[in-house]
């Protein structure tokens, strides 16, 4: 079961520091598989990526939050970034606890706080809003339901079949195949969060592509509309118009990515 994170007593620095060399230890290699933090103002904001993705996901969104003098914290969810036999070895307890440090980091001096998922990111965004402090949420393209074929069978699929494989194009820092063990942890921590994310009463902001290829933005709209907040903003992109599939921060992605940065500075104001 997912808890509060357990409080960290050193400083941001310092825990970012040991979280770099944690990334470092585990085989991340380059900067887009690491852990990224700046201190800027009291304000800050915790992005999280992606299902077998890394930290470069969401480094364009962190680079337009900087422009508004907020901190940021990019995690390196655990088993990412590095190597697959990594990730195997990783359950979603695993990811959700290798978050605890960014959010940690963030609230040994912010004031406010934003927690920010992408995909799977999103999930565990829903649950360190449900067990943590903080002022709003931002949801992109959070996971409540995928688009994976068999994914209600991945229980027995994993048990004939170690990896699925991914088309990935110009997506440099992410795996290659979806592990079907790992994939199973994926459909574990949907199962919990769903039994809470109605619960979320702080700001919320969803941000989905209507023709998403990996999670239903039907589903993540109706999820939303059911939160018991009352501050709810819902963006829907159509991805004839902005080119995007599923990850709504592409680096080609500067409306998006400018309309997420403006909700979360005025949400953090």
């Amino acid at each position: 079961m997912l808890h509060p994170f357990n409080k960290i007593e050193k400083s941001a620095e310092e825990i970012y520091k040991y979280d770099l060399l944690k990334a470092e230890s585990a085989g991340a290699i380059g900067d887009g598989n690491k852990p990224y933090f700046r201190r800027h103002s009291d304000k800050g904001v915790l992005l999280i990526h992606g299902f077998a993705a890394a930290s470069d996901e969401l480094m364009p969104l962190a680079y337009e939050l900087e422009k508004y003098d907020i901190s940021v914290y990019v995690v390196r969810v655990a088993g990412h970034g590095c190597t697959l036999d990594n990730f195997y070895k990783t359950t979603y307890l695993d990811w959700y606890d290798s978050i605890s440090a960014g959010y940690n980091a963030l609230a040994s001096f912010c004031s406010k706080i934003c927690i920010a998922g992408q995909s799977n990111g999103g999930l565990l965004a829903t649950a360190a809003a449900k067990f943590n402090k903080c002022d709003c949420i931002a949801l992109l393209a959070p996971a409540y339901k995928v688009n994976i074929l068999g994914f209600f069978l991945i229980k027995y699929i994993r048990k004939i079949i170690k990896n699925i494989p991914r088309h990935l194009k110009e997506i440099e820092y992410n795996y290659p195949v979806f592990p079907t063990e790992q994939t199973y942890q994926l459909k574990l921590l949907q199962d919990e969060v769903l039994n809470y994310v109605k619960d979320i009463n702080i700001p919320v902001l969803l941000a989905v592509s209507e023709k998403d290829v990996l999670i239903s933005s039907k589903e993540a709209v109706k999820k939303v509309n059911e939160l018991v907040s009352n501050d709810k903003t819902i963006y829907k992109y159509n991805n004839k118009l902005y080119n995007v599939k599923h990850i709504l921060t592409e680096k080609h992605s500067v409306k998006i990515i400018s309309d997420i940065a403006e909700w979360i500075k005025e949400k953090l104001a």
